[in-house]
């Protein structure tokens, strides 16, 4: 995750603050090169979407079972199954908005929704796809 650790001196206070990276969504940014690195090998290989394996799943959740957010790993593989939302993954804004989560949590994402006309529809496009996958 990435997360700063400097001032937790013991181990609750290190639980704290993962839990709450966790809850907010905050992550390595990073996570988002790498799909992108895997998306683009997978399209070299002439593969329509990057398939999620456990393995990369395992490396990404936490020790709730949950995935940054608190996204269950088997949504996230029938997200990945879905081409109109691996299209809107692969779109540079709504990238530049996963990072901004991963990086500054809600309050990011609300602050760029209210701010940014074209991170609101991304996000409010990605809700309406999500909600149909229920």
């Amino acid at each position: 995750r990435k997360v700063n650790y400097n001032d937790c001196f013991d181990r609750e206070a290190l639980e704290i603050r993962l839990n709450e990276a966790r809850c907010s969504g905050k992550a390595d940014p990073s996570l988002i090169d790498e799909f992108n690195r895997r998306n683009l090998e997978a399209n070299v290989k002439g593969e329509d979407a990057l398939e999620v394996t456990d393995n990369m799943l395992e490396s990404a959740v936490g020790g709730d079972g949950t995935l940054p957010g608190g996204l269950p790993p088997d949504m996230l593989k029938s997200m990945m199954s879905d081409p109109e939302l691996v299209n809107m993954l692969r779109s540079p804004k709504m990238q530049e908005v996963m990072k901004l989560v991963m990086e500054g949590g809600q309050d990011a994402l609300e602050d760029a929704m209210t701010n940014d006309k074209e991170a609101y529809e991304c996000v409010t496009k990605l809700n309406s796809i999500m909600g149909n996958m229920k």
